[in-house]
């Protein structure tokens, strides 16, 4: 019976891929899907610049096939601009995979909400109260101090009697000044201290991350796929574990903040506190503020992802 229903299964992606190519010409044009996966095996590891190669083949705008699911993919600021902030509420609903589905607890953050009331809300909050300039301005002083703290360190490491005349690689520095930038302006807290020491909460933390990235990895071809899902089930147990290891840890930075601003009466420009004290105005759920919280720490790993690797095509500090 189950053979019967694989290649029931398989004759209708076929089916369903010849149709969708007969309707192409109402997509934008990309790269050539192949059936069933899609474009899956002609993308690079490093994505953002396959997307990039593609683009100047195909243009700003292209179509590619994540296995049976289609992605638009946009590469110029006026088309993002158009993507984000025009046609937001026709654009926003982004698909949700397992790891997502279980890590944003279905859509409760920002990042993999769903179009509606809940979207709207936490786009509020974020537009009106967490990025506005005065709160950004009023947060600069911890970017500079990591900046400063980041030149002093690869200052000082230049001039160690064994690095001299020798080449040093900026991927670990702009590793640990993003790394601290990021818990800082989110959670309020540095976790790694002068020397480069990390605390117990900030190997927690790490560790976490990691843990994620290996869970969001550890997911089959299929996951591209909804139809194959049956075959490939996921380690619900894994996803939840992570889950709550991460909660018990922002909650346990939570309860500092809010201890703290108890004691002194008022609450500090830290993304953590500002959720917090706005709380109970927009009706924020703990989950919400979690979500949002990790969608910050999201945003920064992918953006020092993307710089570490175009500093690591060349670029490097030489001491003669």
């Amino acid at each position: 019976m189950s053979w019967f229903l694989i290649a029931v299964a398989f004759v209708a992606a076929v089916v369903s891929y010849k149709l969708i190519q007969g309707l192409r010409f109402k997509f934008p044009p990309g790269p050539r899907p192949k059936p069933i996966v899609g474009n899956l095996y002609d993308i690079k590891p490093v994505r953002f610049r396959c997307y990039y190669e593609w683009a100047q083949t195909y243009g700003p705008i292209i179509s590619v096939w994540i296995g049976s699911i289609l992605n638009v993919v946009v590469s110029s600021a006026e088309l993002a601009k158009e993507v984000l902030k025009e046609h937001d509420q026709k654009l926003a609903d982004r698909h949700r995979n397992r790891s997502t589905e279980a890590f944003s607890r279905n859509g409760q953050d920002l990042i993999w909400a769903d179009y509606g009331p809940h979207y709207v809300k936490v786009r509020k909050v974020c537009t009106l109260e967490l990025f506005t300039p005065k709160r950004l301005e009023s947060l600069r002083p911890i970017r500079e101090d990591e900046v400063t703290a980041m030149v002093e360190s690869v200052f000082r490491d230049c001039n160690l009697p064994e690095n001299r005349a020798k080449g040093l690689q900026l991927r670990k520095y702009l590793g640990a000044v993003a790394f601290n930038n990021i818990t800082r302006l989110a959670f309020g807290k540095r976790f790694m201290n002068a020397e480069g020491v990390v605390d117990d909460q900030g190997l927690e933390f790490k560790a976490i991350v990691s843990n994620g990235l290996k869970l969001g990895a550890s997911l089959s071809i299929a996951e591209h796929i909804p139809w194959l899902r049956w075959m490939f089930p996921a380690d619900e147990k894994a996803f939840a574990e992570h889950g709550a290891r991460r909660d018990r840890l922002t909650r346990a930075i939570m309860e500092e903040h809010t201890l703290a601003r108890q004691k002194s009466s008022g609450a500090k420009q830290h993304f953590v506190d500002a959720l917090l004290t706005l709380k109970d105005q927009y009706d924020l759920s703990e989950d919400t503020i979690i979500g949002l919280l990790w969608d910050m720490i999201t945003a920064g790993m992918d953006t020092t992802a993307i710089t570490a690797e175009h500093v690591s095509c060349g670029l490097s500090l030489k001491n003669f």
